[in-house]
């Protein structure tokens, strides 16, 4: 293999068996499952159904707008590490690849959304290797970033003048202790090949040991794919890898002001329902979420957050807060899944099929 070759096999994105039709159909026949379950078993025998429609039927038009907008910043948000780690990516490329790798990969089991997001990005000719590494730190920055809102939702306790309790700091001091042991143990990847190789070794060991112990066969090659991920991310963790990771955590917060604005919206005030406890809420339920229990969380994240905002706000608002919590993830989870569509096939136009059918697209 030649030197070219070498670099063009490093920057091309893993590559995994294409889901079949069955699998598509399979996986969205779950999702629906996972939602009858939750709004049509789970959720009746915690609130009255009745008067959730009720108030979701009150919003007025300037409600609705308010949680247009807020949304949108929310999307917009969500784009921003991508956009600054992915060089010559626009805005409203990075957006439109955002929600269409979010929509293909609620759909289509696997890593979809990565391929989804490297296709459109060298559509747009943009270099393999800026796409991989964008793209791969991206996802880990979106993962990371949930660690650091224990410690944001402290600290907005605090100035809300509140009493910290005992579970928000150990919650506080265990995000923090993981997220700066992910920071040194990636920054040692970067910086030598070796300790990559020994970090990919252990992982290797400790994967082996897990699966037989569930009777499965182990994963292979993952000092090979840490040595990948390595070549990969240096460049462009030196040169946005900070303020990309703080557009992640923003991000995050921007979906704070859309569930605020949707307590709002049914009459689940900040002086009922404190903005720190609210944030604390989405922090216990971001780390919730990185467990992968149900795809997108759905159903494990409406009831977690039902749960914990009405053991804030009591019992008697248990109808509102279930309405706000419909409305803040249909906003973020549902909604993304047919805009995400619409633009993939505006940005793909013919070639949107690909997706689905499993041919190779043509990169630019």
């Amino acid at each position: 293999m030649g030197a070219s070759d070498a670099a063009a096999a490093r920057a091309s994105p893993p590559t995994t068996a294409h889901p079949t039709r069955r699998q598509v159909l399979l996986r969205a026949s779950v999702l629906v499952a996972i939602a009858v379950v939750v709004f049509g078993v789970v959720l009746p025998r915690i609130v009255n159904v009745s008067e959730v429609n009720a108030t979701l039927a009150t919003l007025t038009a300037t409600q609705l707008l308010a949680l247009a907008a807020a949304t949108a910043l929310a999307y917009a948000a969500n784009a921003g590490p991508a956009r600054l780690l992915v060089p010559g990516l626009s805005w409203p490329h990075a957006i439109g690849s955002d929600l269409a790798g979010r929509a293909v990969a609620s759909v289509i089991p696997g890593p979809t959304d990565v391929a989804t997001r490297f296709v459109l990005y060298r559509q747009w000719e943009i270099p393999a290797d800026a796409a991989t590494s964008g793209i791969l730190v991206a996802a880990m920055f979106e993962t990371l970033s949930a660690l650091a809102l224990p410690l944001i939702a402290a600290l907005g306790v605090l100035l809300a003048g509140n009493q910290l309790r005992a579970t928000a700091v150990w919650l506080s001091i265990v995000g923090i202790a993981v997220l700066v042991v992910a920071f040194i143990v990636l920054g040692a990847i970067v910086r030598s090949e070796s300790i990559a190789r020994r970090l990919g070794e252990l992982l290797q060991r400790v994967a082996d040991g897990a699966w037989r112990l569930v009777h499965r066969r182990p994963p292979s090659g993952i000092v090979e794919s840490v040595v990948d991920i390595r070549a990969r991310i240096g460049e462009a963790l030196s040169r946005n890898g900070a303020l990309a990771f703080l557009a992640a955590v923003g991000a995050k917060l921007a979906w704070f002001v859309v569930l605020e604005v949707a307590l709002w919206s049914v009459g689940v005030t900040p002086q009922v329902l404190p903005p720190s406890a609210v944030l604390t809420a989405m922090a216990v339920v971001a780390l919730i979420a990185l467990i992968p229990i149900t795809p997108g969380a759905i159903g494990v994240t409406e009831v977690a957050y039902v749960g914990l905002l009405t053991a804030v706000a009591g019992e008697e608002l248990a109808d509102e807060i279930t309405a706000a919590v419909v409305i803040f993830r249909a906003a973020q989870w549902l909604a993304p899944i047919p805009i995400g569509w619409v633009l993939l096939i505006l940005m793909r136009g013919s070639r949107w099929r690909d997706f689905v059918t499993g041919d190779e697209p043509a990169a630019a």
